[in-house]
């Protein structure tokens, strides 16, 4: 398991490492030179220019001593290094003059008011204008420096971050532009932003370096974030029956979103329930059962719905509730029965979509009757669905999704998975997380029913499978986002359905 770590929290550890230790600055920025040098190589060849675009700041000297590196290893590497105007920071100075060794082969511009393009022979860029300390949009020479370098066909390494990021959030400050990279190469441990937004395609492949600072030094959580190897379930003992792996009620699907019920119902059978019922109305029981053949249907008649379902709610072992649901007035009586349900029995359950929407407009009625959602209840809203349960503009939500998330579960309890290209997973009292696997193959309708589906598997399946809290989120995002993986492979990025979803689950 790694973590991930705010720009505020790194700078803060890496002082306190430094005073404790007596180590000093200039060696932490050698071992990181020593890193994204190391990521340059392979553009690197016999003859070829290098281009740096260096700040003032400590950044800057990252990539300075990164250039003296390179052209150390390289005896037919050029340089062309463009430097903001400005007075160094004190490491960055001396990394200046260390690479006064290499001035036969280095061309220094410094750049201010007067704009210089950059050169068209370049090989290879590294950025190292802004670290994570900046919180502004790039303006001026820095500004059209990286507009430029975006426009350039060649690799890209940013150093600790791509400049113009928020390394917070993932996104540019408002009206900002950013260093589209190649590579991003991070020390110690990766930031936020680069998992989050659009961090997910503004830092290329992400490379965390080791600089000398323990990786559990200091008291910063961060975001977990699950290793491919650790993305499985456990062998099942042979001495087993279907009663083992628990049974899922999924009160799910209306009228033209039979879909969404079948699917939901298809991968929790597909990630290991033992038993699906779903509970729907009795028109669209034929493609519900043939979406999913191996579940059973319970009909739901119009007048008594609640009659009709109690009896399955106190046998199951986890509850789906919201998938293609529709906001019928059945529905919304369904939903608000089970909610209540939910929060005064402590039951496993799963809401989803349009339970989601209903208790957004039952939100009044939810805190009157202090109701809470237990530790057993996950939330899988996406963004819009965040919006519309905060009371806040998508746009709020978009930039800030670990402050929503954590909005979300304070008012609401239970678990929270805000749903979008990496998905943050906040666990009742038991950590966050963020989900880095997945593709955008699985940006279609449907994918968040399966979803649904896995969550309500692992949750009937607890005596099994052993997962609970923060495991069992992260668990079940990997399973999904790997599932959505391989399907990208079979299918392709454009071509892929949330049922081919459901079928690679069974090839994990």
């Amino acid at each position: 398991m790694q973590y991930t770590i705010s720009p505020l929290d790194m700078k803060r550890i890496e002082k306190q490492f430094m005073h404790e230790t007596g180590t000093p600055g200039l060696k932490l920025m050698e071992r990181a030179a020593e890193h994204v040098a190391d990521a340059a190589m392979p553009f690197l060849f016999h003859g070829a220019k290098l281009f740096v675009l260096c700040g003032t700041g400590n950044n800057g000297g990252d990539g300075l001593a990164a250039a003296r590196i390179l052209l150390s290893r390289l005896e037919t590497l050029r340089c062309d290094i463009y430097l903001l105007a400005g007075t160094q920071s004190p490491d960055a100075a001396v990394q200046m003059e260390r690479l006064q060794d290499y001035a036969d082969r280095l061309n220094i511009v410094e750049i201010s008011d007067e704009i210089f393009p950059i050169p068209q022979d370049s090989s290879c860029a590294i950025d190292a204008l802004f670290g994570t300390g900046l919180s502004r949009p790039l303006e001026g020479a820095a500004r059209y420096m990286v507009e430029n370098l975006n426009r350039l066909h060649i690799p890209v390494i940013a150093v600790d971050i791509p400049s113009g990021l928020d390394g917070s959030n993932g996104y540019p400050p408002e009206d900002g532009v950013a260093v589209k990279a190649d590579i991003t190469v991070t020390f110690h441990r990766a930031k936020d932003g680069l998992y989050l937004g659009d961090g997910l395609d503004l830092c290329g492949t992400v490379v965390v370096c080791d600089i000398g600072i323990p990786a559990a030094y200091g008291d910063a959580k961060g975001l977990a974030v699950m290793e491919r190897e650790e993305a499985k379930l456990p062998p099942r003992r042979r001495n087993t029956h279907k009663g083992s792996y628990g049974h899922v009620l999924a009160v799910t699907g209306s009228l033209g979103m039979a879909g969404a019920a079948g699917i939901s119902a298809l991968a929790a059978l597909r990630t290991g329930a033992g038993g699906v019922t779903v509970a729907c109305p009795e028109i669209i029981v034929p493609t519900v059962q043939g979406l999913a053949p191996c579940a059973v249907c319970l009909p739901l008649p119009e007048d008594k719905p609640w009659a009709t379902l109690q009896p399955a709610l106190e046998k199951a072992d986890a509850l789906i509730i919201g998938c293609g649901l529709g906001k019928s007035a059945m529905a919304a009586r369904l939903t608000e029965r089970l909610i209540q349900y939910v929060c005064y029995h402590q039951v496993s359950a799963v809401l989803d979509a349009d339970a989601l929407n209903l208790l957004a407009m039952y939100q009044e009625t939810f805190e009157t009757q202090n109701l809470r959602f237990p530790d057993t209840a996950i939330l899988t809203p996406h963004l819009g669905e965040a919006a519309r349960l905060l009371k806040q503009p998508i746009e709020q939500i978009q930039h800030d999704q670990v402050r929503a998330a954590l909005e979300l579960q304070a008012q609401y309890g239970g678990n929270v998975i805000l749903k979008s290209a990496s998905s943050v997973l906040i666990a009742a009292g038991r950590g966050e997380a963020v989900n880095l696997f997945g593709t955008p193959a699985m940006a279609k309708g449907g994918s968040g029913d399966t979803l649904a589906g896995i969550l309500g598997a692992l949750l009937a399946g607890q005596k099994e499978n052993g997962l609970t809290g923060l495991r069992l989120l992260q668990t079940a995002c990997a399973l999904h986002g790997l599932a959505g993986e391989a399907a990208a492979q079979k299918f392709g990025e454009h071509g892929v359905l949330a049922t081919d979803i459901c079928d690679m689950l069974a090839r994990r």
